[in-house]
């Protein structure tokens, strides 16, 4: 498509200044199979990075993993092969001060990638006691009690005694399943749900789960906030602008968190749940009507 985007570009009569310079430059294909290359890398990350129940475990896991990535790739100065024979053929043709500019670019992309990455993580890093938690190794008693120490500070008061039992049993649970491919994909809190549903007691993960509730209270990132407000703007519409705040908080409620239902499977709970049925059709919901007509009424008496 890249012939069609410059000749429509640049055949406009006020063209973006960016745009027009960008498309008459030489090397604006090579820089575009480049970012190609770059982005595809990233995506997967990102799309992984981004889902709903994630911890803040699993996100610095993540962003660990991109910066591996990175760094690997400045310290190469990689270049796809569809790149590399791009450049070649430029510099055949006699653009060899173009071809050192653009590789300078590539370490400055990278450069400039790696700066905004590490700007992200410094904050995460205050969480890095936690790393244990997401069970994709038996926990070591060494970093759980840093995690204790950590949230005394936060006014979190966990017992260590209990906790150091507690942490052997989860260590045996952890040995035994990570041997099971099934659970090791398993998200972070849906391994800690596993261990609690296997409990016998709360005595065998009290103190444990004061540790997983403060961790899981995180918010690791907003995507889950972005996609309330999407949600939001598709509801308060223009042609909607009446909406009351409560009326559009009680959709928005049903929107997100039946959002994996569907609409038979949502009718059929709904007559399952008799109580719920009779709220819909209760009058309960209309009585500030009710509160409005009866100081009418007071204001006309007066």
């Amino acid at each position: 498509m890249f012939p069609a985007l410059k000749a429509f570009f640049l055949s406009q009569q006020k063209p973006p200044i960016v745009i027009k310079k960008f498309f008459e430059n030489k090397f604006s294909e090579i820089y575009l199979w480049h970012m190609l290359s770059l982005m595809s890398a990233l995506h997967t990350h990102i799309q992984d990075m981004e889902k709903e129940k994630n911890s803040i475990m699993e996100v610095k896991k993540i962003m660990n993993s991109i910066h591996t990535i990175l760094l690997e790739r400045k310290s190469n100065n990689f270049m796809s092969l569809k790149v590399k024979g791009l450049l070649a053929q430029k510099r055949s043709d006699g653009l060899g001060k173009e071809y050192d500019q653009f590789c300078a670019d590539v370490q400055g992309l990278y450069s400039t990638c790696l700066e905004y990455l590490e700007k992200w993580m410094t904050p995460m890093e205050e969480f890095s006691t936690f790393t244990w938690m997401d069970l994709s190794e038996p926990p070591e008693w060494n970093d759980v009690e840093a995690c204790i120490k950590f949230l005394g500070e936060k006014g979190v008061v966990i017992d260590d005694v209990k906790c150091f039992d507690q942490v052997t049993n989860l260590k045996r649970f952890t040995e035994r399943c990570n041997r099971d491919e099934e659970f090791s994909g398993l998200q972070v809190h849906q391994k800690w749900t596993k261990y609690v549903e296997k409990a016998k007691s709360i005595a065998c993960y009290s103190e444990l789960l004061k540790i997983a509730q403060f961790v899981f209270a995180l918010s690791s990132h907003n995507a889950n906030v972005e996609r309330v407000f999407s949600l939001m703007q598709s509801q308060w519409t223009k042609e909607r602008n009446q909406l009351s705040v409560e009326s559009l908080k009680g959709i928005l409620f049903v929107q997100y968190n039946l959002k994996d239902m569907s609409c038979k499977d949502f009718h059929a709970y709904l007559l399952s749940n008799r109580k719920l049925l009779g709220k819909i059709s209760s009058t309960a919901k209309y009585r500030w009507a009710d509160k409005e007509d009866e100081e009418e009424k007071q204001d006309e008496e007066d």
